[in-house]
């Protein structure tokens, strides 16, 4: 009788953790509990439901699904495949491809191997996890067919997310014609085909995305929602819209209906490249197919007006949504933040995050530093500490990307020892500064020459494992050449390339104008011979650096070689380029040439600048041509270019130096119309000229605003 007990007991427990695993009613304690039962009185038969308990204690804590094996494989039970299958997986997923392995060896010991193809496939998703997705190809071309194991496509499509993932996107696509060339009952399906095209298209390989895209479709394959709208998306990042509308038109020919994920890429493409006009057409057709705008499409479309300088119809967009009942996210309001920004609108700005606060969104740190970074362009000092102030009263302690707002300001304003003292409140607050703190620090300090403190935070970044970049070199070999150490720069240079980080054409030219500035024309021409040799070749801001450094050391002629090279090589000079020669030439008495040069501006397809104009009527005062110069004025207004502040202000100057007062009188009337500040150096010149008598005389010929000036010169 009790020999009969025992089967009984272990069968109806067999069956009862196979209802309870199938039914999904094991939870890991109730598993790991029934396992020790099932163990006490375990037979061959009971391997079945070992494997139930070990897989669902394996999904929660692979590691103790593989002390589970062990304990079996020490009991009187025989393992078989599927239980080294889960054996395997657990190995993989505790981290221990080692031990998964070897598990391997036990299957193709014991003759399992032909079945062992979802072994196998954990065996490759570990593999290409970890980034060796070549060994795993190996596995799949060689060691698998060796055992008469025959990938199936599941083991392809794990091959091509793991080279795609590893950017080799390129070796994918030759895997999947190696597939088709072989024509074995294996083929690439719609899976294959569109993780290899999102490969190519994060890779920025357009072209060949859409080719394999046709390809698909040529073999019969119909591409699934997915598949187009990722080719879409890549295409329209691309700024490809006429290849996304043929994919759109492939999609609706076989009545696959786009979301509005399909519609955003479109519209977010269309706003990339240009064309504005296209986005009405979109948003007609999202409508006739019933697919309503969610708050990616409205945010994406008020980005591109607040970028466009049109907040005020970002903020009518922002009203509707709510209107529509859409709730505006983060995102929302840091594109209307950005907007209010730029158009320096720091009420509104203030306004938003009292809105953001009122609608149940707090503030995050990017949200913070939208408003810091703007108070920072302004260089309001006090503004950013009260942001700082007012975060922490809303427990939001700032992070390393205020404080490098902050300190940036402070460097670039000289402020020092306050940009210090900020560095060390991070510090204590457990912050670590990144390249991006420790850069306007150490190049503050550069400019005010306190060179003892630039090692020391150079040795302390160091010390911190910050390796310098290409930017951070570059930033503070500019402050050395400005400061005329040149040599130190030098040695920076060499210290850069010692650490292996690659010199760009920025650090060329930065050096390059370095040694100009302090007139070693030798040293010059060897980093151009430098530059070239390896493959580098001067780019517009580095003629212009040549241009200028060769101008102002009174070597015109070279300049205009140059300049000259510069058109030769296929560089297109800069309307920043043209003023650099045009001044040099004016300085040195070749107006002719100078206006030939003026003149031709937009024969080069350039639109002359502020600086420009200045520069040619400042030199037509200066001779005289005082008509001449006032319709060059009005011509360049005419034109769409504003004369700004500092302009008028030089024009001003330049017309009391030849003791033009009543044209000078007109053009400080167009200071005070436009609300612009008279200069320093302008006040003081307008008080020398009435210092010859002439006060009372020259009153008729000024603003009523600027007698006060004539009247301090005649005292």
């Amino acid at each position: 009788m009790s020999r009969r007990l025992v089967p009984v007991d272990r069968r109806i427990l067999e069956q009862n953790i196979k209802a309870r695993y199938h039914a999904g009613d094991i939870g890991t304690q109730d598993a790991l509990h029934l396992f020790d039962e099932l163990l006490q009185c375990a037979g061959s038969s009971s391997i079945r439901a070992i494997n139930y308990l070990v897989t669902t204690v394996g999904r929660d804590c692979p590691a103790l699904g593989v002390s589970l094996f062990n304990r079996v494989a020490s009991a009187n039970v025989a393992p078989n495949s599927i239980t080294y299958t889960i054996l395997v997986d657990c190995c993989c997923r505790a981290g221990r491809l080692d031990l998964g392995f070897a598990a391997m060896g036990h299957i193709i010991k014991m003759g399992f191997a032909a079945d062992a193809i979802v072994t196998f496939s954990h065996l490759l998703n570990a593999i290409c996890a970890e980034k060796k997705t070549s060994y795993a190809m190996d596995i799949v071309l060689r060691i698998m067919p060796m055992f008469n194991c025959v990938p199936n496509i599941f083991s392809y499509s794990i091959l091509f997310k793991g080279l795609c993932n590893e950017k080799r996107s390129q070796e994918a696509l030759e895997l999947i014609q190696v597939m088709v060339e072989h024509g074995g009952s294996c083929q690439p399906n719609v899976v294959s085909y569109s993780t290899v095209i999102d490969g190519l298209l994060k890779e920025g390989l357009v072209g060949k995305a859409y080719s394999l895209f046709c390809e698909m479709l040529q073999r019969g394959i119909s591409p699934n929602a997915v598949t187009c709208s990722s080719i879409i998306s890549g295409m329209c990042k691309a700024q490809s819209m006429d290849k996304s509308e043929e994919v759109l038109q492939q999609m609706l020919d076989r009545r696959i209906l786009p979301d509005v994920t399909t519609y955003n890429s479109l519209i977010h493409g269309y706003y990339s490249s240009g064309r504005c006009k296209e986005v009405d057409r979109i948003f007609q057709e999202m409508s006739r197919n019933g697919v309503q705008p969610n708050i990616v499409t409205y945010n994406i479309q008020m980005d591109y007006l607040c970028k466009s300088g049109r907040c005020a119809e970002a903020r009518k967009i922002f009203d509707s949504m709510i209107g529509l009942g859409q709730k505006p996210d983060v995102t929302t309001y840091s594109i209307l933040l950005h907007g209010s920004a730029m158009e320096k609108s720091f009420h509104e700005m203030h306004c938003l995050i009292d809105l953001m606060v009122g609608n149940g969104i707090s503030p995050d740190h990017h949200v913070y530093n939208i408003l810091i970074s703007a108070y920072a362009k302004e260089e309001t000092v006090g503004e950013v500490m009260h942001i700082f102030t007012k975060m922490r009263q809303q427990g939001l302690n700032p992070n390393v990307a205020n404080y490098g707002a902050a300190v940036n300001l402070l460097s670039k304003i000289g402020r020092m020892d306050d940009a210090m003292s900020q560095f060390n409140q991070m510090i204590t607050e457990g912050l670590a500064p990144d390249i991006i703190v420790f850069t306007p620090l150490i190049s503050g300090f550069c400019s005010c020459g306190k060179w003892e403190k630039v090692d020391e935070l150079f040795s302390e970044m160091l010390d911190r494992g910050i390796c310098p970049n290409t930017v951070f070199f570059n930033t503070i070999m500019d402050r050395l050449c400005k400061n005329e150490r040149v040599m130190e720069a030098q040695d920076l240079f060499d210290l850069m390339v010692h650490m292996g980080v690659k010199p760009d054409v920025c650090t060329y030219s930065t050096l390059i104008g370095g040694y100009l500035f302090v007139g070693k024309m030798d040293e010059v021409s060897k980093l151009l011979d430098n530059m070239v040799s390896i493959g580098m070749e001067p780019d517009v801001i580095t003629y212009n650096i040549l241009i200028d450094g060769y101008s102002k050391n009174g070597r015109i002629d070279d300049a205009l070689v140059v300049s000259r090279e510069m058109l030769a090589g296929n560089v297109k000079p800069c309307v920043i380029t043209l003023n650099i020669m045009i001044g040099a030439l004016l300085k040195g008495g070749r107006k002719e040439e100078a206006k030939d040069l003026f003149d031709g501006i937009w024969a080069k397809g350039l639109v002359p600048t502020v600086v420009t104009y200045s520069l040619m009527i400042q030199k037509l005062i200066e001779e005289g041509s005082l008509q001449e110069s006032d319709d060059l004025f009005l011509s360049m207004e005419k034109n769409g270019c504003a004369a700004d502040s500092h302009m008028l202000n030089a024009i001003v100057r330049s017309l009391l130096r030849k003791g033009e007062v009543p044209r000078a009188g007109t053009y400080l009337s167009k200071i005070d119309e436009r609300r612009f500040t008279l200069e320093a150096s302008t006040a003081s010149l307008l008080a020398a000229v009435a210092s010859g008598g002439k006060g009372q005389e020259y009153k008729e010929l000024l603003p009523e605003k600027y007698h006060y000036f004539l009247e301090q010169g005649t005292d």
